[in-house]
């Protein structure tokens, strides 16, 4: 059985079937526009991150242990790196041997906030008797910070702030002081500090 549409009602469909496709044609044609911002420091290829770097160096030494101005390490491990202090391994009561350690801070970006002091070398143990009688004494600059010290007194001195790229020099005696009399004296034959210098720090924007 075939149902005939009346002229009216296929008049309506076609109109309605018309309007649809006019508004889809509205949708495709509408106007877009989008945004862009590259987050970073405002300047060209940045992004979050990468001037964030945070490094402290102190000078590099030479297959001798020997400081060499205008060389720079890391020594960023729990064994640290030698350094030879002249004289340190012959001290004996009355003498003082020293040593100077420039640093800096070799950040791009960050200041840093560095302190010093002196700890026990990992894996090693001193003889209590020498560590006991040794006095240090400690500068930065040429401007004295520690004077005439026991190890134990030298910790998280306050080196200050240094901006990106500054400079310092530490430097460091050490003294066996004479301990009133022969026999006190002897007794420190052969013993050993097994010392560290250790330095700290921490960024600051």
């Amino acid at each position: 059985m075939t149902t005939k549409l009346r002229s009216g009602r296929k008049r309506a469909l076609l109109t309605g079937g018309s309007l649809l496709g006019v508004t889809a044609l509205l949708t495709a044609a509408a106007f877009t526009d989008f945004a862009n911002l590259n987050i970073g420091n405002g300047s060209a290829d940045s992004g979050v991150g990468g001037n964030n770097r945070f490094n402290i160096q102190v000078v590099g030494t030479d297959t001798a242990g020997l400081p060499v101005p205008g060389t720079w390490q890391e020594a960023n491990t729990a064994a640290g790196v030698n350094v030879k202090v002249p004289g340190a391994d012959l001290i004996t009561p009355g003498d003082t041997v020293s040593v100077s350690i420039p640093f800096r801070n070799e950040s791009p970006a960050l200041g840093a906030a560095i302190t010093f002091g002196l700890q026990d070398r990992a894996g090693y143990t001193s003889s209590p008797a020498l560590v006991s009688a040794l006095r240090y004494s400690v500068t930065l600059d040429g401007k004295a910070i520690a004077t005439n010290v026991k190890q134990a007194d030298v910790t998280a001195l306050d080196l200050g702030t240094y901006t990106a790229g500054k400079e310092g020099v530490l430097g460091v005696s050490i003294n066996l002081p004479d301990q009133g009399s022969a026999a006190a004296n002897n007794a420190l034959q052969g013993q050993v500090s097994y010392v560290q210098a250790h330095f700290d720090a921490s960024s600051v924007k």
